[in-house]
């Protein structure tokens, strides 16, 4: 058994979130949020000595947890009556059966709860030994930061847990993409791989550029949070032929729609491909020119048409 670290924070040191952030991280509109406080009391909003409605990090944690029990199909009402703790056990109980057997995946998490970067270490290198570069990234890492996201989620990480994590793997991937040799050729397109503004987790933008690398293509890589008004001036600058992004922070269906069209309009001669968690939830009609990635088989598939 793992003892994970429990992260609890003194209320009046807490982050203090306004509603539409609660909209924002969980993807739960608003007025949604509002419902379930009347009807369930799922959460109570503490107040400012001036009178204004706030949430803490213990709302925000039990709102996304009963959001993601309640897209597996558990009943609200339900979920509404059981503590925080609770909730954990539910949401680790799910997780547990998906990545049952993967002891990969959990002597990764003692690891990083150890701050053990030796150890962290030789655990991707003996994988990498015997399955290969991307497969264990594939296999094994990807499963890993669904996990490391859930630990966040239920408050059983912080932020330098999750720090430690992705440096290493930044650092892996970036040595692993200079080990690259790449041969250009009559087939080799550019490529221009950037964030939207807001977005700053990159370890799976850098692993597709790692894959278009592989396959022979040229890239301009400009990395995380980047304005759209700067993405304008340098593709007009080296006019590339497709675009890469990829979205996972919280966004509403209405916003990724509206980010996209805008993307959309503003490089009209480009190809867009899209990656990224939210991409996967998404359900509205994408612009002409906009590709959605569902899974690395699905781009290599797309990258051989």
């Amino acid at each position: 058994m793992i003892v994970l670290f429990n992260v609890t924070k003194n209320t009046k040191n807490m982050i203090q979130y306004s509603i539409k952030d609660l909209e924002k991280l969980s993807g739960i509109k608003a007025h949604t949020i509002r419902m379930w406080e009347r009807r369930y009391v799922v959460v109570e909003p503490h107040r400012t000595s001036t009178n204004i409605r706030f949430y803490t990090d213990r709302d925000l944690h039990k709102i996304m947890n009963i959001a993601a029990l309640g897209r597996m199909g558990l009943k609200i009402s339900k979920l509404a009556k059981l503590t925080n703790e609770e909730l954990n056990e539910k949401i680790f109980d799910v997780f547990q059966k998906k990545s049952a057997g993967n002891t990969r995946i959990d002597q990764l998490i003692l690891a990083m709860t150890e701050l053990d970067d030796k150890k962290f270490q030789n655990i991707l290198s003996n994988e990498t030994m015997n399955k290969g570069f991307e497969n264990t990234i594939i296999d094994l890492l990807f499963p890993f930061l669904d996990r490391l996201g859930l630990l966040w989620q239920t408050g059983n990480i912080n932020t330098a847990h999750e720090c430690f994590v992705l440096n290493i793997l930044r650092q892996k991937l970036l040595v692993a993409i200079d080990g690259i040799y790449s041969q250009h050729d009559n087939n080799s397109k550019l490529v221009m791989m950037f964030l939207p503004k807001g977005e700053f987790h990159e370890i799976e933008l850098l692993f597709y550029r790692y894959i278009l690398s592989k396959a022979g293509h040229k890239v301009i890589y400009l990395g995380q949070s980047i304005p759209l008004e700067d993405l304008t001036e340098v593709t007009n600058y080296k006019s590339p032929e497709y675009l890469f992004t990829c979205i996972n922070k919280s966004y509403t269906n209405t916003e990724i729609k509206a980010l996209l069209n805008k993307i959309s309009s503003l490089f009209p001669d480009q190809i867009l491909f899209v990656a990224g968690k939210q991409i996967l939830k998404y359900t509205l009609p994408s612009p002409v020119n906009v590709v959605k990635v569902t899974s690395i088989p699905d781009f290599k598939i797309k990258l051989n048409n």
